[in-house]
This record gives structure tokens, C-alpha cells and sequence, in this order.
């Protein structure tokens, strides 16, 4: 008589890890509600007006699709300006902080160090900031794109770098080759797929923050947006959504046809 012996995929300490992870997620979860003191009755009673509401977007203002499509171009050309300054700083700023490269390690620190601030601040609030200091306006939109864009890219050309280990850059040391040439002829040629990849995907993201641009007074969609919004235009709000999302969409799809022509 043959024995059948269970094989187990996960120990009893993993389930157990599994378990109390749940649990804690479940107790944060109430806790949150329990803060937050939502109004779960009045949300209720309110989601019966949800029908009607729905009903003002589906007339769409056709007429307003061209302007808001030249709308959306600006919030490209935007998008596309500070995601080119900040990928330039950037790309300088990695090899500084690099632990692998960096030619001093107090410089890394405090490389890092700034760049971990400028990622904690909200990328609307960096925007405001430089809004209020230069004036409202294109410019002072694309600025304050440009810290945002800078704090991801750092971060993300950092730890590609760091990938690639100490090898390449311990031999070429003890070839005699200088700082510079490590890094335009050692790290570089291997860094071209993943910094493109990573400026891709950052693309996506300025886009979408640039929207946001619109309640700061800068010009794009997003102003677009907010004006209809403030007049209650229902199908020049669903007109100007339809436009954001068909670009989003197409950014997205163009993205990823690009990451797998480079294969990042």
C-alpha cells in the first residue's frame, strides 16, 4: 500500500507571517475609519443622486474637444520641457551619489539626503511654491515640474547604476582610467536601456501631474478643466476627460512599445 506524503509549499511560520500581516492590515484599516469618522449613513443616502449625476456626463460638447485638445498639447509641451531639464540634472546628479562611483562619500550623502526631501514633498506643492515666487504662468508650472521629476529620476538612475556593481569599475581602475572615463566609457554603454526606460515611464507621470497644473492657474487642460467645472458644463467636463484619457492612454501604449524595443 503506497503512502501518500504531503508536501508542504510554505512553512508554519510563513502561514503564521501571513496571518498576523493580515490581521494587522485589517486592524490599521479600522483604525483609519475610526480616525477619518466617516459619515457611512449621509454617504448612503447620498449615493441615490449618483444615477442623476451621471446622467448631466453622458451629453458630450463635441465642439469642445478641438480646444481642449489644443489644451492638452500644452500640458504635453510642458510635461515634456521639465521632464528634459530634469532628466539633464539628473543624469548628473546620479553619478555623483552612486555609492559605486560617487567620488566622495559625503557628497552621495548629501546627495541623497536632498533628494529623499525633495521626493517627500508633494509634487503640487513644489509647483505652488515656485508659482508663488515667479508668477503664475507656463514657466513657473514647468519649474516646478522640474523638482518632482529630478527627485524621481535621481533615485531611479541611482539604483540602476548601483545595479551594476563594482567589477567594471574596479577594473578600469586598476587600468588607470580616470573618474570621468569610468563613467562615459565604462557605465554609460550599459545604462542606455534602463535611464531611457526610466525617463519613459517618469513621461507618463509628468503628464499626468501637469493636469494638475491647471489649479495653480497655469495653462493646459487642467485650467480647461477647472473653468468648466466651475460652470457646471457637464459635456465640456466629460468632453476635456475623454480627451485626458484617450492621451494617457496612447502615452501609455507608446511607453511600452518603447521599453520592448529597447528591451528594459
Amino acid at each position: 500500500m503506497e503512502m501518500k506524503q504531503r508536501i508542504h509549499i510554505s512553512t508554519k511560520a510563513d502561514k503564521l507571517r501571513a496571518c498576523l500581516i493580515t490581521v494587522l492590515a485589517v486592524a490599521l484599516f479600522l483604525v483609519c475609519i475610526v480616525m477619518l469618522d466617516l459619515n457611512l449613513a449621509k454617504f448612503a443616502q447620498r449615493l441615490g443622486n449618483a444615477g442623476n449625476v451621471l446622467s448631466h456626463f453622458l451629453a458630450i460638447d463635441l465642439a469642445k474637444i478641438p480646444e481642449a485638445m489644443s489644451a492638452m498639447l500644452a500640458s504635453i509641451c510642458i510635461a515634456f520641457a521639465a521632464l528634459t531639464v530634469g532628466a539633464v540634472i539628473s543624469l548628473l546628479l546620479s553619478f555623483f551619489a552612486a555609492s559605486n562611483i560617487a567620488p566622495s562619500r559625503a557628497v552621495s550623502v548629501v546627495i541623497k539626503s536632498t533628494m529623499a526631501i525633495v521626493r517627500a514633498v508633494p509634487a503640487l506643492v513644489w509647483i505652488l511654491m515656485v508659482v508663488v515666487s515667479m508668477g503664475f504662468g507656463n514657466v513657473g508650472g514647468m519649474v516646478g515640474l522640474i523638482f518632482p521629476t529630478t527627485g524621481y529620476l535621481v533615485k531611479s538612475f541611482i539604483a540602476s547604476i548601483e545595479n551594476l556593481g563594482i567589477h567594471t569599475i574596479e577594473a578600469m581602475r586598476a587600468a588607470g582610467a580616470n573618474w570621468l572615463a569610468i563613467v562615459m566609457k565604462g557605465l554609460l554603454p550599459s545604462l542606455g536601456a534602463p535611464f531611457v526606460s526610466w525617463v519613459a515611464i517618469r513621461l507618463e507621470g509628468n503628464i499626468a501631474e501637469s493636469i494638475n497644473l491647471g489649479m495653480v492657474g497655469v495653462a493646459g487642460v487642467g485650467s480647461l478643466l477647472m473653468r468648466a467645472i466651475g460652470k457646471y458644463d457637464y459635456g465640456a467636463i466629460t468632453a476635456i476627460i475623454l480627451v485626458m484619457f484617450a492621451t494617457l492612454a496612447l502615452t501609455e501604449l507608446a511607453i511600452n512599445k518603447l521599453r520592448r524595443a529597447i528591451g528594459a
